[in-house]
């Protein structure tokens, strides 16, 4: 107790008292907290400590940052949470050092995690190391930085993203339509469309679908000849003299491109998506469907195969199953089941690519192969799942790793690393999708751990559904996420109070 009543002046003292109480504030700075945290050798408490340093708002703590922590940090979570620290320091000296240590540093995840941070400073010396970032030699860094002139509304760096259109690596391209999407307006939709047709990335044209429904105002499906009569639309009879920006004829769609693909209701599409899947042992709980009332439903939105879904566990391969079959070719599968431990499939750790037996082959494997029992390691699985080739070493992996993760539990982390943390899996989770381009689409059922899985999905840009069985009464948990399932929520919940009457009546 003694040391609490000091450190709580500390706190406040800079700010009242003067340069005098600054400078003990400074001294204390940097015999306790630094001198503690070059002291602890748990990577997993080094990051908690680094959580509280926003409150050291002095010129020490994030020239400590940037010289000490940042370069010589090995460990992810200490790592992201330092950027994420110095993210709040809204000063130009600290972007100035922030810059210097971006040009100094050969860590390709140290430059990329500073895009992030750049990202989320609201201040005009920002957007020169985001304009450098687009032309950084490192993909992963381009790719962060795009995302970062989105996420800051550098209107300014709107003809950079488009030249990102054109770079070679998909995961730049992916990146520069993401922050064309925040940036807004309908400047860039002639070049977002030409995406959406034409680019050979199957990652990149559902970005440039999900840049198309907002820029546009459209909500029509990840397919290109759906949206041909908007282009008719918006390209018209331009006026004497005039030439339509849209040009003058409709693009030229890829042969390959495939439509977006339905899993428990999210539209996939991406190069490289694996399914890591809860196998713990309450996957048998039995699963309650209303027989009469998915008949009614469109055949679309009906449970695949509903008839035979008896347990929770036959529900997800239902799902699972029916997203094989309907996927396109260019699309590749790999899967990790977790309980205790995780296991990957195949296991050399290779995608399957999508064809010929490949869907017999995930069938058997579903049906027949895989076993329900003990508890729930989930960090354990989704390591496995984004490091899912090459040992599973995910700095190796960005050119052929996971570019999708569609993610299905029925409950929380209980078992290994990180057993009953959810906000340092949710930490995990957030660098992975910085660092390496990790889409998560999440998939919960019933009690499972609400704020991971919507986190993981909102942190990388996915969608999160939480599934519900016949007679369950709980409010939907995904409102965020859905606009279309909120609107439709809240009618049906005034309609009730009006006294039992259809939605919009």
């Amino acid at each position: 107790m003694r040391r609490a009543v000091p450190l709580l002046l500390l706190l406040v003292a800079p700010r009242a008292f003067g340069d005098a109480a600054t400078d003990r504030y400074r001294q204390f700075f940097k015999e306790e907290i630094e001198g503690r945290y070059a002291g602890e050798a748990v990577s997993d408490v080094r990051a908690v400590m680094l959580r509280d340093f926003q409150k050291h708002d002095v010129p020490d703590a994030a020239r400590w940052l940037i010289t000490d922590v940042l370069p010589k940090e090995e460990a992810g979570d200490a790592l992201r949470e330092a950027v994420r620290v110095l993210g709040t320091y809204n000063n130009p000296d600290t972007v100035d050092a922030m810059a210097a240590l971006y040009r100094s540093t050969k860590s390709a995840e140290v430059r990329t995690l500073l895009q992030a941070a750049f990202g989320r400073m609201k201040i005009d010396t920002a957007v020169g190391p985001i304009e450098a970032g687009i032309k950084d030699r490192d993909e992963r860094v381009a790719a962060a930085a795009c995302i970062a002139a989105g996420t800051g509304r550098r209107i300014g760096l709107r003809a950079d993203l488009e030249g990102a259109l054109k770079h070679k690596h998909p995961a730049v391209r992916a990146a520069a339509l993401r922050g064309l999407r925040e940036l807004g307006g309908d400047e860039s939709l002639p070049l977002v469309f030409q995406s959406f047709c034409t680019d050979a990335s199957p990652r990149v044209r559902y970005d440039a679908w999900l840049a198309l429904t907002k820029l546009a105002k459209e909500d029509l499906p990840c397919d290109p000849e759906a949206w041909e009569e908007f282009w008719k639309k918006m390209a018209g009879e331009p006026a004497e003299g005039e030439t339509s920006p849209w040009g003058t004829s409709f693009p030229r769609v890829n042969a390959k491109a495939g439509k977006a693909v339905n899993f428990f209701g999210i539209p996939v599409l991406g190069e490289r998506v694996c399914l890591v899947l809860d196998t713990s042992r309450d996957m048998a709980t039995p699963w309650r469907i209303d027989h009469q009332e998915e008949r009614r439903k469109p055949p679309e939105e009906r449970i695949p195969n509903f008839f035979n879904v008896k347990t929770r566990w036959s529900l997800v391969r239902a799902y699972v199953l029916d997203f094989v079959g309907a996927a396109p070719a260019e699309m590749e599968f790999g899967f990790v089941f977790f309980n205790e431990t995780p296991t990957p499939w195949p296991e050399k750790g290779r995608f399957m690519k999508n064809r010929g037996k490949t869907a017999k082959s995930i069938e058997t494997q579903l049906e027949t192969r895989v076993q329900l029992a003990s508890v729930t390691a989930m960090y354990e699985g989704l390591a496995a799942g984004w490091g899912f080739v090459k040992g599973g070493d995910p700095e190796a992996n960005f050119d052929k790793g996971a570019d999708t993760i569609l993610f299905v539990t029925d409950g929380r982390p209980t078992h290994g690393e990180l057993a009953n943390r959810p906000e340092r899996l949710s930490d995990e989770c957030w660098r992975i999708a910085v660092t390496r381009h990790v889409r998560f689409h999440t998939v919960g059922l019933h009690n499972h751990q609400f704020d991971l899985l919507q986190a993981m999905a909102r942190d990388s840009d996915g969608l999160y559904v939480h599934f519900q069985q016949a007679g369950d009464t709980a409010e939907p948990q995904d409102l965020e996420f859905w606009p279309k399932k909120k609107k439709a929520f809240e009618e049906a919940r005034k309609a009730e109070r009006r006294g039992g009457g259809e939605p919009g009546e």
